[in-house]
This record gives C-alpha cells, sequence and structure tokens, in this order.
C-alpha cells in the first residue's frame, strides 16, 4: 500500500484529497481499496482496465491483481459499480422492466443486479454466460470515485479466498492492505453485509446471493413491476 486516508464515514461529502488521489491513482490503472455501504472492496477504474484489449486483461493491470491479493482463478468475474439506473442500458441490452424498477426504486443501495452485457463491455469482464454484474453503491465515497472517475469501478470484496468481507477497515487483512496501492479507512460501514445478488435474465427472479436487502423487498417490487396497470389481482370467474 502507497497511501492511506483515513476520513469520515458519515460525511455527506467525502474528503476531496482522498476522493481525488484516489481516482488519480484509479484512472491510471491502479488497485484501491475503499469502503461502500455494505463492505470493504478492492478494485479498479472499468475504463483504465480495458486499455489493454478486450480478450484478457493486460499483464500487471490491477484488474488481474485483484485475483492475485484476493487468490481467485481469474476465469471469474468481478461486479461493477456505477452511477445509477440510465447504466443498465449503458452496458446492458434487453433489459425487462422488472429490472428496470428494481434499479429505480433500490437502488443506490445494497442490490447487485446481473444483466445480460453489451459491447461496451470487454469480454474478460463477463461472465461465461455474456452477464455483468452492477450495483449503485450508497456510498458517498463510491458515488464521489464514480463521477471523478468517469465511469464505472470494478470492485469485489476485499478478502482472500475463504475468508469472510471485511466490514470495517480494522478488519481487512494485511495482506489485502499491501496489495494495493491507495486505501480509504472510513471506520465500520452502516450495513456490515455484503450486498444481495438477483437476476431476471431467466425471465424469473432469482435471488443469487442473499444479502443486507431483504428478498421480501425484491420480490415486492418485482411482483409490482409484472402486474398490469389497473389489474388488482381479481378475476372474474
Amino acid at each position: 500500500m502507497q497511501r492511506l486516508y483515513r476520513i469520515d464515514g458519515e460525511a455527506r461529502r467525502p474528503h476531496g484529497l482522498a476522493v481525488n488521489d484516489a481516482a488519480r491513482m484509479l484512472n491510471a490503472g491502479g488497485l484501491a481499496l475503499i469502503p461502500t455501504e455494505t463492505v470493504y472492496g478492492i478494485g479498479v477504474a472499468v475504463a483504465a482496465a480495458a486499455r489493454g484489449g478486450d480478450e484478457l486483461p493486460p499483464e500487471g493491470s490491477g484488474y488481474r491483481r485483484i485475483f492475485s491479493v484476493k487468490r481467485r482463478d481469474l476465469a471469474q468475474t468481478v461486479p461493477w459499480l456505477v452511477g445509477g439506473p440510465e447504466d443498465l442500458d449503458r452496458y446492458g441490452r434487453d433489459i425487462d422492466p422488472a429490472t428496470r424498477a428494481l434499479a429505480r426504486e433500490l437502488w443506490p443501495g445494497a442490490l447487485t443486479i446481473v444483466i445480460k452485457a453489451n459491447e461496451r463491455v470487454p469480454a474478460f469482464m463477463q461472465a461465461s454466460d455474456g452477464t455483468v454484474a452492477l450495483r449503485a453503491s450508497r456510498s458517498p465515497v463510491v458515488a464521489a470515485l464514480v463521477r471523478a472517475c468517469a465511469c464505472p469501478l470494478a470492485v469485489t470484496s476485499a478478502n482472500t479466498h475463504g475468508n469472510p468481507a471485511p466490514a470495517a477497515f480494522a478488519d481487512v487483512e494485511p495482506e489485502v492492505l499491501a496489495g494495493v496501492d491507495i486505501a480509504i479507512d472510513a471506520g465500520a460501514t452502516p450495513c456490515r453485509d455484503a450486498s444481495t445478488i438477483v437476476s431476471l435474465v431467466s425471465g424469473s427472479l432469482q435471488i443469487i446471493r442473499q444479502g443486507a436487502l431483504p428478498a421480501a423487498e425484491i420480490e415486492r417490487v418485482v411482483a409490482s413491476a409484472q402486474t398490469p396497470p389497473g389489474d388488482d389481482g381479481a378475476r372474474a370467474l
């Protein structure tokens, strides 16, 4: 780790110096440790990660280093932190009404949505089924970094394989800290749990991972989006 910033995790406007320095490092291809509202993550700026081509992340790149730090297989993918619902169409295709409703009502928040990726998503950042996972984080730090980098951030939990995701900076493993270029310490995260991951790619709701956002809230939004206008559920006999 080259630099560490300690900031007020409760501040609605995060420390400008920390954000600007982290954004410079990310845009240069560096690897950062950042707080979200769920857990701490390590990640890169997508635009910088994609500079080396579409098929494989460049050798020595921040994106490859994510997998070295976490001791994970490079074939796995990393979710993206985005600015908001408009990014569904910017990076996805064939977006259904229920997915749009989830993003509109529950973003920013602890919800990761899997969608079909379009041509703007490099092949090595897509899952084997051609999907990408997006989330708009409620963290002011993440929102500020996405704006400052002018692109999404590819971020995964800041833990080595098999260990719990850290919900406080104090819980981050020393070897993870040693593997990043810059780190932001905002204390404990508000949710202290990972995001819930869902997909409607198959046509029906799949809760891939239950996390901080309750399934009942997700099911409510999906059911509402899939109910035709004026249909209150009653049927004539």
